[in-house]
C-alpha cells in the first residue's frame, strides 16, 4: 500500500489517507502501567469478519468504566455493544447484523483500567473488515467549548456519507426521524479526536455531548458541526491536499423556554404581581436572556388596553388601570411558554408598601442607596426621613431631600464619600393604597471612594480596529462569568472592586452588542471568542495598562 502526505491548517479537522496499521496501541507516551493487549481473538485487523464478539486479553486484571458511554462501534450499530469482564480480559458482543463489505472500529476510550490504580489504557481500539480490504482514511481535528475555550472530552464525533443530512440538528423531531451517524469517535481528554479507517470521501461532520447516547443531538447537549463537507483534491505535485476546518466549538442551544406562573394576584388598588417560574433556566449562560430580552416576550392585556410591565428577579409588576371598574377582568398575561388568563375572583387587600429584598451595604457608584417596595408606594412624606453621616470623626445630618421615590424604589443620595450613613424612615413615611408603612425602616450604609476602585486601560489602535468586523471587549470574573463591567469610548474598564479579573474579546458577528452561542435552528455557530493568557490582578487606586495586540490566545 503506498503511503500518501497530506497537508492541514494547525489545529483544523483533516481527512487523512494513509497505510493502515492495524493492532494495539504502540503505548507512545503512555503511562507504563496502563493495561496492554497481549492477546486478541478474533486478532486486530481480522478480514472477512462474520462474529457476534470478540475478546481482548490484556497483561494485567482488569476493571471497565463508564463502559456504554465510552465504548463506541464504527458505524454505529442498532444497539449498544456489551461489554463484560473476566481478570485480564474483556469480551465485547453485539446481537445485531454487520453490515457487508464495511470496516468497523471499537473504540474505547477511557474505558478499560486496570483494577488496582485505574490507568487507563488509552486509545484502544479494535478494528476489523467485513470485507476484503481495511479502510484507510482518518478524521482528525479538536474540539472545545465555545465560550471557556476549555476541552470537550468524552464527546462524540459524528460522521456521515456526504453532507449533513436534513433535520439532524433539529432536537425537536423525533429519533426515528433523524438518521444515526455512518461513523463515529470520541474526544479524549487532550480535546483531541482521531478516527481512522475511514472510506475515502466527503463526510459531513458534527461533535455532540451526547449525553443520553442516543448517537444525535438533543435539548440542553452541546454541538458543534461542520460549514461543510471535509472534501479531498490532488495537487499539482500529486499529493494528497485537505480543505480543513477551524476546530469545533461547541456550545450549548439555548434551552426551550418552559414558563409558568405562580403566585399570582392583585390587590384592591389594581397593583398586580406575579411570578414566572423557569426564568432563571431562560438567563443562564454568556448568551441567556437578559431582562430586555424577557420583557419584550412579556405583554398583559386587558379590557382598557395593554399595560406597561416591570421585571424584577422572578416577578412581574404592573398597575392595571381602571381595574375597579373592569369587574376582575379577564385580562391576558402572554410569557415565553404561552398566553394564560387571568381572572381576580379574589382580590387581596391593599396592604402598605414594605421593603422587598435585601438591602445593600454599600451604595453604587453614584453614591445612592436604592431599594424596591412593594405594592407600589404612592407619595413619600421626608418629613419622616432623617439620615445621618459619621465622616472623619464628625457626625453630619443630611437633608431629607436626599429621599424621593422614583416608580416602586426608593433612592436616597448622593451620599457623602467615605462616610458610614444611617438612614431612617419614622412610620407612615411611605405611602400607599393601603395606608402608610407602619414600622420605623432603619439602613445602614457606607459609601466608598474613588480611590477604592481600580480601572484597566487597554491599548487600542483604534484605526486597526475600524478594519476589523466589530469586536467586543468582556471583563469577567476569575470564574469565566461576565463581570458586568463596560468599556467606555476612552477603551477603559473603571469603577472596579479590587480583584482578579479575565479579559475576553469576540467578533459580534450578528451585531446584537453581546456574545451569542450556537443557534442550530438559524444554521449560526458560536461567535469566536479570544481570551487574555493571564488573569488580570487589579488593586485599589490602580490603572493596569494591557495591550491586547500581543498577549491575547484563542
Amino acid at each position: 500500500m503506498s503511503s500518501l502526505i497530506a497537508r492541514a491548517l494547525m489545529g483544523g479537522m483533516v481527512l487523512l489517507s494513509g497505510c493502515a496499521q492495524v493492532g494495539s496501541p504502540d503505548g507512545g507516551g503512555r503511562d507504563e502501567d496502563a493495561p496492554v493487549v497481549v492477546f486478541a481473538d478474533p486478532p486486530f485487523g481480522s478480514v472477512q469478519f462474520d462474529q457476534g464478539s470478540f475478546i481482548l486479553e490484556f497483561d494485567e486484571f482488569v476493571q471497565l468504566q463508564d463502559a456504554r458511554r465510552q465504548i463506541l462501534v464504527s458505524p454505529p450499530l442498532p444497539n449498544p455493544p456489551k461489554a463484560m469482564v473476566r481478570s485480564r480480559s474483556v469480551k465485547v458482543e453485539w446481537g445485531d447484523s454487520l453490515m457487508k463489505d464495511r470496516t468497523y472500529i471499537v473504540q474505547f476510550g477511557d474505558a478499560v483500567r486496570d483494577l488496582r490504580e485505574g490507568n487507563v489504557a488509552k486509545g484502544l481500539q479494535y478494528v476489523f473488515t467485513t470485507g476484503d480490504v481495511l479502510d484507510s482514511g482518518r478524521v482528525a481535528g479538536r474540539a472545545e467549548d465555545a465560550w471557556t475555550g476549555e476541552v470537550s472530552a468524552g464527546t462524540r464525533v459524528l460522521l456521515f456519507d456526504g453532507a449533513l443530512p436534513e433535520g439532524v440538528l433539529d432536537a425537536s423531531l423525533p429519533d426515528s426521524l433523524r438518521p444515526l451517524p455512518d461513523y463515529v469517535g470520541l474526544v479524549d481528554d487532550s480535546g483531541r479526536f482521531d478516527v481512522g479507517f475511514l472510506p475515502i470521501a466527503e463526510l459531513g461532520w458534527m461533535v455532540v455531548d451526547d449525553v443520553n447516547g442516543n448517537y444525535r443531538a438533543d435539548d440542553g447537549e452541546a454541538l458543534g458541526w461542520g460549514k461543510g463537507p471535509l472534501q479531498t483534491i490532488t495537487d499539482s505535485a500529486g499529493w494528497l491536499e485537505l480543505m480543513a476546518a477551524a476546530p469545533v466549538r461547541l456550545d450549548a442551544p439555548p434551552p426551550v423556554a418552559s414558563t409558568y406562573l405562580t403566585g399570582v394576584r392583585v390587590d384592591s388598588s389594581g397593583y398586580f404581581r406575579a411570578a414566572i417560574s423557569g426564568l432563571d433556566v431562560m438567563r443562564e449562560g454568556p448568551d441567556g436572556l437578559t431582562d430586555a430580552d424577557i420583557l419584550e416576550a412579556l405583554a398583559l392585556t386587558g379590557p382598557t388596553g395593554t399595560v406597561e410591565l416591570e421585571l424584577d428577579g422572578d416577578s412581574v409588576w404592573a398597575v392595571l388601570p381602571e381595574f375597579v371598574d373592569a369587574d376582575g377582568g379577564p385580562w391576558l398575561l402572554r410569557h415565553l411558554s404561552g398566553t394564560d388568563t387571568l381572572v381576580f375572583r379574589e382580590v387581596t387587600p391593599s396592604v402598605p408598601p414594605v421593603p422587598v429584598g435585601a438591602a445593600e451595604r454599600f451604595a453604587d457608584l453614584e453614591r445612592h442607596f436604592s431599594l424596591r417596595f412593594a405594592p407600589r408606594p404612592k407619595g413619600l412624606d421626608t418629613a419622616m426621613c432623617s439620615a445621618t453621616a459619621a465622616l472623619d470623626g464628625d457626625t453630619l445630618v443630611l437633608s431629607p431631600g436626599l429621599f424621593e421615590l422614583d416608580g416602586d424604589r426608593l433612592n436616597v443620595g448622593p451620599l457623602p464619600a467615605g462616610a458610614s450613613v444611617s438612614l431612617r424612615i419614622t412610620p407612615g413615611g411611605i405611602q400607599g393604597e393601603g395606608g402608610g408603612s407602619k414600622d420605623t425602616l432603619e439602613w445602614r450604609v457606607s459609601v466608598r471612594v474613588p480611590s477604592d476602585y481600580g480601572a484597566v486601560q487597554l491599548l487600542l489602535d483604534s484605526a486597526a480596529q475600524e478594519e476589523k468586523d466589530p469586536t467586543i471587549w468582556l471583563l469577567l470574573n476569575v470564574s469565566g462569568a461576565p463581570s458586568g463591567y463596560e468599556l467606555n469610548g476612552a477603551g477603559r474598564f473603571e469603577g472596579l472592586l479590587p480583584g482578579r479579573y479575565r479579559l475576553a474579546m469576540f467578533w459580534d458577528e450578528n451585531g446584537d452588542g453581546r456574545w451569542s452561542g450556537v443557534r442550530p435552528d438559524q444554521g449560526l455557530h458560536p461567535e469566536p471568542i479570544y481570551r487574555w493568557a493571564e488573569e488580570v490582578d487589579v488593586r485599589a487606586g490602580w490603572e493596569v495598562e494591557i495591550d491586547p495586540e500581543f498577549h491575547p490566545r484563542p
